[in-house]
């Protein structure tokens, strides 16, 4: 079963087509600066001689759990990135963050475990560090001060900075624009929603009354539940030694609502969603009605039929039932970097 994952895993980027190499710095430069009592440490993919020539930003926030920024397997370096940048890495630096408290190379044998430690809870992969960091406002302050870093070096043009992320990334990027970097100059969300992370526990307990998995009865009280372990929640929204899989800091700063930082944006914002996206609980088709009523304009909605949250088509049969899966993550990336151009 475990060489089924991490083959599967392989298959998956090797088709995406990232960049690979036998030598990390043939790949990307890797930095590392202060951050109070820790280190932030970011990548910009490209060669020492790529960090000569003058162009534009494209920093990438990645989804939620604790993975790594590279996978080796075979000698070879596999970024975690949902789409190829290599046709685009003439026109801008790419740019990834390594989470606090993550690992930021996994071997094939690391990548295996990982993969069961984000499904059982395994403190090699769920570190305290990691638990302790993994919220909202640690991530936007990395990707605030990252930017911050880079808007001065010389080898990057100040007249384009975009940040691009992804479900998790969606939140993130959504308070960083909304609050706190004046340097950013477009904003790419994609696989995200307006309201509350937490709000997808009560949507799963509804679906499955759908699927007739429980019955609405079962379904009610597991709710009120919810909504009790929630209160508990909110009366410790820092605290890292109370969870519910994640720490209650986690879900108390990712369950902000992003509609209203999405509101404050002003810069142009491309927003990206799958329509089968189940981690939806918002539905993003009511965002335009929320922008058009407080007269906004930057926004470009782009939805997607029939595709889910990592954006692979869905192929059904007649009774509605997926029998196929064909990843489009490279032609929905496309659409954007032809936006800012």
């Amino acid at each position: 079963m475990k060489k089924t994952v991490l083959l599967l895993s392989l298959i998956f980027f090797t088709n995406l087509g990232f960049a690979q190499t036998d030598k990390l710095e043939n790949l990307c430069q890797v930095f590392h600066i202060p951050n109070k009592k820790d280190t932030t440490t970011f990548i910009v993919f490209g060669t020492k001689e790529d960090l000569k020539i003058k162009k534009p930003l494209f920093l990438f926030r990645q989804g939620s759990q604790p993975r790594p920024l590279l996978e080796l397997y075979q000698r070879k370096f596999y970024p975690q990135l949902p789409f190829r940048i290599k046709p685009y890495q003439k026109d801008y630096h790419f740019v990834m963050i390594q989470k606090s408290g993550t690992v930021f190379l996994a071997d094939s044998t690391y990548m295996t475990q990982l993969e069961e430690g984000l499904k059982t809870g395994d403190p090699k992969i769920f570190t305290k560090k990691y638990q302790e960091n993994n919220n909202l406002d640690k991530a936007t302050e990395q990707c605030n001060q990252v930017i911050n870093y880079l808007v001065k070096q010389p080898w990057v043009d100040t007249r384009k900075i975009v940040f691009c992320g992804g479900s998790e990334g969606f939140t993130v990027g959504a308070n960083l624009v909304a609050n706190y970097n004046q340097f950013i100059t477009h904003t790419i969300l994609f696989s995200g929603h307006a309201g509350r992370r937490f709000e997808f526990e009560i949507y799963q307990i509804r679906d499955a009354v759908k699927q007739g998995q429980i019955d609405a009865d079962t379904a009610q009280k597991q709710i009120e539940e919810l909504y009790k372990l929630w209160e508990d929640i909110c009366k410790n929204p820092k605290s890292t030694d109370k969870s519910f899989g994640d720490t209650y800091y986690a879900w108390h700063s990712f369950s902000r609502k992003n509609l209203d930082n999405l509101l404050k944006i002003k810069i142009p914002l491309y927003i990206a969603y799958g329509t089968d996206d189940k981690e939806i609980t918002i539905g993003l088709d009511y965002l335009p009605l929320d922008f058009i009523e407080k007269g906004k304009k930057n926004l470009t909605l782009k939805a997607y039929p029939n595709h889910d949250h990592q954006f692979f088509e869905l192929k059904k049969d007649t009774s509605g039932k997926v029998i196929d899966k064909i990843y489009r993550g490279n032609e929905v990336a496309k659409e954007w970097m032809e936006w800012l151009k």
